[in-house]
């Protein structure tokens, strides 16, 4: 019988994240294991009654059910018997019995990674910072992983797939469910550049979107996190209280001190996450135990390359007194009005073949004038959520640039 469906069975058994999942293995070894012991056998091993009972229903049709269709889809299981599960992942509290894969799954065990989280509700700004750190971080060889949310999320995957690394999205849905639905192209980027669609939660089967078994995947499967944009009040927090449990490093990214929007990881910074600015200040204390592996020279170029595509905000107008204006207005008048000399054309900047989908549908709509961003998203014909993150990947390749009051015509 395939030994995928004992794993199967037994991640439906138990709750998600529990601890008596690691208790089974490191008793029986392995979950076919666990299926044939019988009460008894159980109860030896210090199995507790209510536990006993849960793991007294044998049957496999459930599982069955699982298998089949996520096979039907194209899809694949990852169990704690596969090479390719991390052991990071098999040592951590609550390890996951059964996880459900579309894509490739890399090395972590030879390849590190870092969770990059932050708010669904971020700034421009904050999108920014994700992005090229993210870019540094997948140039430099690591891999990124966060939790395909809108916001700092999207733009660390986007980062990623932009230096053309390896990114994973850890999904707190089925992979089989469109959501968030403004990430459905990024998503399938994910996949066709190599990187992994990854949940806990089987397809077709109930289910509640459930951040915390997502952000404890997150977390399992990273050697780091780093909190980019976190307010006070955020998920991304969960994941930094999760990263000190786990004992993984915590990095945060600083931020202005007005506005609130750094809040939380200032609080973090304050509890001992290491403040980093650059990728390579991550990077930089997993050199040594990854050696051959990691390019702290690459990542800073590339983190400096996309940075310098940022656009800057236009200049406000110099302020002039009355007097001033009455002067240079009789100076105008006693000379003679010549013609302008013709202004220099830019031709605009052009969008890449490796732009996204939406980001090429959003170009199309942008023109030489600045156009807000209510009037572009009914040119682009697209969700305002979804407009903005195709905007930053456009500012990301300079081909798109942002105005007072979010403004956005082409770049050039």
């Amino acid at each position: 019988m395939d030994s995928r469906l004992y794993w199967i069975w037994l991640q439906q058994v138990l709750p998600y994240g529990s601890k008596a999942v690691g208790d089974l293995l490191d008793a029986f070894g392995h979950a076919r294991t666990v299926y044939e012991a019988t009460p008894e056998t159980l109860k030896k091993s210090g199995i507790k009654d209510d536990l006993c009972r849960r793991l007294s229903d044998k049957s496999l049709d459930t599982a069955h059910r699982i298998l089949d269709r996520v096979l039907e889809m194209g899809d694949w299981v990852l169990t704690p018997e596969d090479a390719l599960y991390p052991l990071a992942l098999r040592h951590m509290t609550g390890c996951p019995a059964a996880l459900y894969a579309r894509g490739t799954m890399p090395d972590l065990d030879t390849t590190p990674a870092v969770a990059v989280v932050g708010t669904r509700h971020a700034s421009h700004n904050g999108c920014q910072e994700a992005y090229a750190l993210s870019a540094g971080l997948a140039a430099g060889g690591m891999v990124v992983v966060s939790g395909g949310a809108v916001g700092i999320d999207a733009a660390a995957h986007s980062g990623a797939l932009a230096a053309g690394g390896i990114t994973i999205v850890c999904m707190a849905c089925p992979l089989n469910e469109n959501y968030p639905v403004e990430n459905t192209d990024l998503r399938r980027q994910v996949v066709e550049r190599g990187g992994l669609l990854l949940s806990e939660f089987p397809p077709d089967e109930p289910y509640q979107c459930d951040f915390h078994v997502r952000n404890r995947l997150m977390v399992g499967l990273s050697q780091a996190v780093c909190l980019a944009e976190t307010p006070k009040r955020s998920g991304a927090r969960i994941s930094a209280r999760l990263a000190r449990e786990q004992n993984r490093e915590l990095f945060a990214l600083p931020g202005a001190l007005s506005g609130r929007l750094h809040d939380g990881a200032h609080i973090e910074i304050q509890k001992g996450a290491t403040l980093v600015i650059r990728a390579t200040d991550i990077l930089r204390d997993y050199a040594p135990l990854y050696p051959g592996v990691l390019d702290l020279e690459q990542a800073e170029t590339v983190q400096q390359e996309i940075e310098g595509r940022k656009t800057a905000p236009p200049k406000k107008p110099e302020k002039r007194s009355k007097l001033r204006r009455r002067k240079e207005s009789k100076k105008e008048k006693k000379q003679i009005a010549l013609p302008d000399p013709p202004a220099e054309e830019t031709a605009p900047v052009p969008c890449p073949d490796t732009a996204s989908p939406a980001a090429r549908q959003v170009y199309a709509a942008l023109t030489d004038r600045f156009m807000p961003v209510d009037e572009l998203a009914v040119a682009a014909g697209m969700p305002i959520p979804a407009l903005l993150a195709a905007l930053t990947e456009l500012e990301m390749y300079g081909c798109a640039q942002n105005g007072a009051g979010q403004q956005y015509k082409r770049g050039g």
